[in-house]
């Protein structure tokens, strides 16, 4: 497979200058509390639908529809990110760019999943790698209830079943990525999916996967079609890896080195000496992803293609620049 290498020297434009959205509202400079219900007395999706009942808490998803009516549409699910502690579902950007892409349109579904690192407390990096393993696999698990669910009423909802894609931001980046993974090996988590099932396509903002048995690979099925977007200088959800043994957590840069190897194809975007802040581009890369899901999922293009972003002008001062002690008080 031809490899198309790209750097972009970018001044102006490209992405949103430092933590601002597309619309000029400040981004707090690390991860809050989202507030569902002060956003608007109706609310801007188009549904709400409960799909699954776990540890006595109702998971549900808000769906956007096209305002056409040409028959089954292909089906985005986006999993919002807030660290496994917060539930950013209803957050402004998300919900923007939901209605986006339903206005493109694709069928989108912005879904629940339970916080596995919520209230957890943890005393060291050892600590914090098992709590994390445990609130992917709760994520990923209600992840794929979620596809269920879509599937199961593809006719209801005119779904393309054939034409999933994930798109995940941040802890939901790293939901998605897992979920592909899970599924590229056959595993226990991935048991209820039907025979045969491929996501069309993969699009993470930050992500990583999380894996106890060494370096990625796909035993079963090849990953999907992936658009990884990331910040080199990312300290929360590594860009690059960290292990432990045969425990690892394989950000961007490892992972694209894995496609690389097994000739899977992709799309990168890095963002030179960036940090966390990429993990909210979803509305800035808006083209991006529409490009990407058109050459990658629609026109099956075979290509591998890595972008750098260098933005000489950038301002140095540095409030996504936090870590996972920083976030979860580890000692």
């Amino acid at each position: 497979m031809k490899r198309i290498l790209i750097t972009f020297l970018l001044l102006t434009g490209f992405y949103m200058v430092y933590a601002q959205d597309v619309n000029g509202d400040s981004l707090q400079s690390g991860m809050t509390e989202s507030k569902p219900d002060s956003l608007a007395a109706s609310p801007a999706w188009d549904m709400e639908a409960t799909f699954a009942v776990r540890d006595t808490c109702s998971l549900s998803m808000d769906l956007y529809f096209p305002k056409d009516d040409c028959g089954k549409h292909p089906c985005v699910i986006f999993v919002y990110g807030g660290g496994f502690i917060n539930n950013n579902q209803r957050e402004a950007g998300v919900v923007k760019y939901c209605r986006r892409l339903a206005d493109a349109g694709y069928v989108t579904a912005a879904t629940d999943y339970r916080l596995g690192l919520k209230g957890i407390k943890n005393k060291g990096l050892l600590s914090m790698a098992k709590s994390l393993d445990n609130a992917v696999r709760l994520s990923t698990e209600d992840l794929f209830s979620a596809v269920q669910h879509l599937i199961t009423f593809a006719d209801e909802y005119n779904i393309d079943p054939s034409q999933i894609i994930l798109v995940g931001s941040s802890a939901g980046a790293i939901t998605v990525l897992q979920a592909d993974y899970e599924l590229g090996n056959g595993t226990a988590l991935a048991a209820a999916m039907p025979e045969g099932f491929r996501f069309a396509g993969v699009i993470s903002f930050s992500g990583a996967v999380f894996s106890n048995n060494g370096k990625c690979k796909w035993s079963v099925q090849p990953p999907a079609p992936t658009l990884f977007f990331h910040g080199t200088s990312d300290e929360l959800v590594t860009y690059d890896k960290i292990q432990f043994f045969n425990m690892g957590f394989y950000g961007t840069k490892s992972l694209v080195e894995r496609f690389e190897t097994f000739d899977y194809p992709y799309m990168c975007i890095r963002f030179n000496n960036r940090y966390h802040e990429v993990a909210a581009f979803m509305n800035t890369c808006f083209d991006q992803t529409l490009g990407f899901i058109q050459q990658f999922v629609r026109d099956k293009k075979n290509w591998q293609v890595d972008i750098t972003v260098t933005d000489p002008d950038m301002d140095i001062a540095k409030p996504w620049a936090f870590t996972a002690r920083d976030i979860y008080g580890m000692k």
